[in-house]
Protein backbone atom coordinates (compact mmCIF):
# COMPACT_ATOMS: atom_id res chain seq x y z
CA UNK A 1 0.00 0.00 0.00
CA UNK A 2 2.31 2.85 -0.80
CA UNK A 3 1.66 6.12 -2.14
CA UNK A 4 3.73 9.15 -3.86
CA UNK A 5 5.23 10.85 -0.80
CA UNK A 6 5.80 8.15 1.66
CA UNK A 7 6.71 4.42 1.33
CA UNK A 8 3.31 3.20 3.20
CA UNK A 9 0.24 4.19 4.25
CA UNK A 10 0.62 4.04 7.71
CA UNK A 11 -2.15 3.58 10.30
CA UNK A 12 -1.51 7.14 12.82
CA UNK A 13 -3.16 9.01 15.24
CA UNK A 14 -5.24 11.71 13.33
CA UNK A 15 -4.10 13.80 16.11
CA UNK A 16 -0.36 13.95 15.51
CA UNK A 17 1.38 12.73 11.93
CA UNK A 18 5.05 11.71 11.50
CA UNK A 19 7.57 13.44 9.28
CA UNK A 20 9.36 12.87 6.13
CA UNK A 21 12.31 13.22 8.83
CA UNK A 22 11.84 9.79 10.41
CA UNK A 23 11.87 7.91 6.68
CA UNK A 24 14.72 9.81 5.78
CA UNK A 25 16.47 8.96 8.82
CA UNK A 26 15.55 5.16 8.37
CA UNK A 27 17.12 5.69 4.65
CA UNK A 28 20.36 6.80 6.63
CA UNK A 29 20.43 4.36 8.65
CA UNK A 30 19.79 1.56 5.90
CA UNK A 31 22.40 2.86 4.02
CA UNK A 32 25.26 2.83 6.43
CA UNK A 33 23.78 -0.70 7.03
CA UNK A 34 23.42 -2.36 3.85
CA UNK A 35 26.78 -4.19 3.90
CA UNK A 36 26.37 -5.81 7.23
CA UNK A 37 27.18 -9.70 6.54
CA UNK A 38 24.96 -10.29 9.80
CA UNK A 39 22.04 -8.02 9.61
CA UNK A 40 20.09 -11.25 11.06
CA UNK A 41 21.77 -10.95 13.99
CA UNK A 42 21.60 -7.65 14.64
CA UNK A 43 19.68 -6.63 17.82
CA UNK A 44 17.87 -3.12 16.87
CA UNK A 45 16.10 -0.38 19.22
CA UNK A 46 13.61 2.30 17.29
CA UNK A 47 13.64 4.17 20.55
CA UNK A 48 10.83 6.63 20.87
CA UNK A 49 9.10 4.94 18.38
CA UNK A 50 5.44 6.14 17.82
CA UNK A 51 3.81 4.00 15.39
CA UNK A 52 6.99 2.65 14.67
CA UNK A 53 7.81 4.04 11.34
CA UNK A 54 11.62 4.48 11.67
CA UNK A 55 11.89 0.68 12.54
CA UNK A 56 9.38 -0.47 9.99
CA UNK A 57 10.84 1.35 7.19
CA UNK A 58 14.66 0.15 8.07
CA UNK A 59 13.20 -3.05 7.87
CA UNK A 60 11.46 -2.01 4.32
CA UNK A 61 15.10 -1.32 3.17
CA UNK A 62 16.62 -4.07 4.69
CA UNK A 63 14.87 -7.46 4.44
CA UNK A 64 17.07 -9.40 6.58
CA UNK A 65 16.34 -7.81 9.90
CA UNK A 66 15.22 -10.29 12.62
CA UNK A 67 15.62 -8.50 15.88
CA UNK A 68 13.84 -5.36 16.10
CA UNK A 69 12.44 -3.48 19.39
CA UNK A 70 10.13 -0.36 19.12
CA UNK A 71 10.23 1.03 22.74
CA UNK A 72 8.07 4.15 23.20
CA UNK A 73 5.92 5.42 26.68
CA UNK A 74 2.44 6.31 24.93
CA UNK A 75 0.15 3.68 24.90
CA UNK A 76 -2.18 5.03 22.14
CA UNK A 77 0.53 4.49 19.65
CA UNK A 78 0.42 0.54 20.46
CA UNK A 79 -2.83 -0.12 18.31
CA UNK A 80 -1.55 2.02 14.93
CA UNK A 81 1.64 0.05 15.56
CA UNK A 82 -0.10 -3.18 16.07
CA UNK A 83 -1.83 -2.56 12.68
CA UNK A 84 1.72 -1.16 10.71
CA UNK A 85 3.29 -4.09 11.68
CA UNK A 86 0.66 -6.95 10.24
CA UNK A 87 0.86 -4.28 7.43
CA UNK A 88 4.05 -4.32 6.70
CA UNK A 89 5.60 -7.37 8.62
CA UNK A 90 3.29 -9.69 9.85
CA UNK A 91 5.85 -13.19 10.14
CA UNK A 92 8.11 -10.87 12.43
CA UNK A 93 8.13 -12.89 15.92
CA UNK A 94 10.83 -10.42 17.11
CA UNK A 95 9.76 -6.76 16.24
CA UNK A 96 8.27 -6.15 19.45
CA UNK A 97 6.42 -3.14 21.24
CA UNK A 98 7.65 -2.55 24.28
CA UNK A 99 5.28 0.36 26.04
CA UNK A 100 8.15 1.73 28.32
CA UNK A 101 9.94 5.72 29.35
CA UNK A 102 13.37 5.38 27.96
CA UNK A 103 14.44 6.62 31.75
CA UNK A 104 13.67 2.95 32.60
CA UNK A 105 16.60 1.73 30.54
CA UNK A 106 19.02 3.19 33.02
CA UNK A 107 20.61 0.66 35.15
CA UNK A 108 18.16 -1.92 33.80
CA UNK A 109 20.23 -5.14 33.88
CA UNK A 110 17.49 -6.90 31.24
CA UNK A 111 18.82 -3.78 28.57
CA UNK A 112 22.49 -3.12 29.39
CA UNK A 113 24.56 -3.35 26.57
CA UNK A 114 22.00 -5.13 24.49
CA UNK A 115 21.64 -3.31 21.13
CA UNK A 116 23.55 -2.79 18.39
CA UNK A 117 22.32 -0.12 16.72
CA UNK A 118 19.45 2.23 18.36
CA UNK A 119 17.70 5.26 15.69
CA UNK A 120 15.34 7.95 17.24
CA UNK A 121 13.74 10.81 16.94
CA UNK A 122 12.75 11.72 19.72
CA UNK A 123 10.69 15.47 20.89
CA UNK A 124 12.89 18.71 19.58
CA UNK A 125 11.75 20.86 22.05
CA UNK A 126 12.86 21.55 25.49
CA UNK A 127 9.86 22.41 27.59
CA UNK A 128 10.88 26.37 27.85
CA UNK A 129 11.21 26.34 23.79
CA UNK A 130 7.93 27.04 22.78
CA UNK A 131 4.35 27.33 23.64
CA UNK A 132 2.67 24.13 24.29
CA UNK A 133 -0.57 22.98 22.81
CA UNK A 134 -3.60 22.41 24.59
CA UNK A 135 -3.06 19.06 23.08
CA UNK A 136 -1.26 16.94 26.07
CA UNK A 137 -0.72 13.97 23.98
CA UNK A 138 0.47 16.75 20.92
CA UNK A 139 3.03 17.93 23.75
CA UNK A 140 4.20 14.50 24.87
CA UNK A 141 5.62 14.02 20.86
CA UNK A 142 7.18 17.38 20.23
CA UNK A 143 8.74 18.29 24.16
CA UNK A 144 10.94 16.57 26.68
CA UNK A 145 8.20 16.08 29.34
CA UNK A 146 8.07 12.29 30.19
CA UNK A 147 12.60 12.99 30.45
CA UNK A 148 14.95 14.79 29.56
CA UNK A 149 17.25 15.45 26.70
CA UNK A 150 20.48 14.13 29.29
CA UNK A 151 18.26 11.13 30.40
CA UNK A 152 17.97 10.32 26.65
CA UNK A 153 21.64 9.81 26.09
CA UNK A 154 22.05 7.86 29.17
CA UNK A 155 19.65 5.45 27.80
CA UNK A 156 20.94 4.99 24.77
CA UNK A 157 24.88 4.95 26.36
CA UNK A 158 23.44 1.97 28.98
CA UNK A 159 21.74 0.05 26.54
CA UNK A 160 24.44 -0.11 23.30
CA UNK A 161 26.60 -2.87 23.22
CA UNK A 162 30.45 -1.90 22.91
CA UNK A 163 30.99 -0.97 18.83
CA UNK A 164 27.03 -0.39 18.90
CA UNK A 165 26.02 2.66 16.96
CA UNK A 166 22.88 5.21 17.77
CA UNK A 167 21.53 7.76 15.29
CA UNK A 168 19.54 10.75 16.73
CA UNK A 169 17.71 12.92 15.05
CA UNK A 170 18.14 16.37 17.49
CA UNK A 171 17.56 20.14 16.73
CA UNK A 172 20.56 22.73 16.11
CA UNK A 173 19.64 24.74 19.06
CA UNK A 174 20.89 28.29 17.86
CA UNK A 175 17.57 30.07 18.28
CA UNK A 176 17.89 29.12 22.18
CA UNK A 177 22.38 29.60 21.83
CA UNK A 178 22.62 25.86 22.43
CA UNK A 179 25.37 23.58 20.95
CA UNK A 180 23.48 20.41 21.11
CA UNK A 181 26.79 18.28 19.76
CA UNK A 182 28.58 19.40 22.62
CA UNK A 183 26.11 18.85 24.84
CA UNK A 184 26.06 15.30 24.01
CA UNK A 185 29.62 14.97 24.05
CA UNK A 186 29.70 16.34 27.52
CA UNK A 187 26.59 13.72 28.75
CA UNK A 188 28.35 11.26 27.42
CA UNK A 189 31.89 12.39 28.84
CA UNK A 190 30.69 12.99 32.21
CA UNK A 191 27.96 11.32 33.28
CA UNK A 192 28.64 7.34 32.03
CA UNK A 193 31.47 5.41 32.38
CA UNK A 194 31.49 4.49 28.31
CA UNK A 195 33.84 6.15 25.31
CA UNK A 196 31.93 7.38 22.54
CA UNK A 197 32.88 8.98 19.18
CA UNK A 198 30.03 11.74 19.04
CA UNK A 199 30.00 13.08 15.06
CA UNK A 200 27.51 14.99 12.93
CA UNK A 201 26.37 13.68 9.85
CA UNK A 202 25.11 15.42 6.39
CA UNK A 203 21.72 17.09 8.57
CA UNK A 204 18.17 16.12 7.27
CA UNK A 205 15.84 18.66 6.28
CA UNK A 206 17.71 20.57 8.52
CA UNK A 207 17.79 19.02 11.76
CA UNK A 208 20.78 17.38 12.89
CA UNK A 209 22.03 13.89 12.83
CA UNK A 210 23.83 12.62 15.67
CA UNK A 211 26.15 10.00 15.14
CA UNK A 212 27.38 7.74 18.32
CA UNK A 213 29.62 4.91 18.15
CA UNK A 214 30.05 3.21 21.71
CA UNK A 215 34.03 2.03 22.02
Amino acid sequence: MKNSKFTYDYHQPDEYHFSLDSVLLAKNVAHDLRHHDSLDQLKIMDLCAGTGIIGLELFYHLKNIEHLHFLEIQNVYEEYFQKNLKMIAPHKNHFQFILKNYDQLIHDENYHGVYDVILSNPPYFFKNEGLLSPSQFKNRCRFFLDSSFENLFLAIAYALKNKGQAYELVRDGKEHKRNPGAEITNILNQKTPFNFNVSERQPIRGVLLIHLEKL
